[in-house]
């Protein structure tokens, strides 16, 4: 099981999120519900560099087996959001620029194709069964 821990700072829409292995970094909403500044990225953002690292543990790690040498790696990703409250991705696209020796595009094509279908979690999250609870503690 993994679990993570969001805390409100106390102000605006800004959260301190610890990971199990105690780091900590900020999530924010958008600028205009923070007083006009950009305290961190947006939940919705995060998802995005979410898709991209998780794919790219699992790409590099495989390429890196079959023999690549990985000179530069990059992912640009692109999301479009549905118009409706509450608003989901409703695509991402994410594009690999792969730089280095001993890569054919048959390779990468067979392993990308097992990163999203079979190793990347957060790109099968959405497959998942989720559910929420709640404690209220009164003042």
């Amino acid at each position: 099981m993994m679990n993570a821990v969001v805390k409100w700072v106390g102000e605006g829409v800004t959260f301190e999120c610890t990971t199990p292995e105690g780091v900590k970094f900020l999530l924010a909403g958008p600028a205009e519900m923070n007083n006009g500044k950009v305290l961190g990225p947006k939940p919705i953002e995060i998802l995005l560099h979410a898709v991209a690292a998780c794919t790219s543990v699992d790409i590099v790690t495989m390429l890196k087996a079959r023999g690549a040498k990985i000179s530069a790696y990059e992912v640009v990703v692109n999301g479009e959001r549905g118009t409706v409250a509450p608003k989901p991705m409703e695509k991402i696209n994410l594009l690999y620029n792969i730089k280095g020796k001993g890569m054919t595009s048959e390779m990468i094509e067979v392993v990308l194709k097992t990163a999203f279908e079979v190793e990347s979690g957060v790109a099968n999250t959405y497959k998942s069964d989720i559910t929420w609870s709640f404690n209220l503690i009164e003042e």
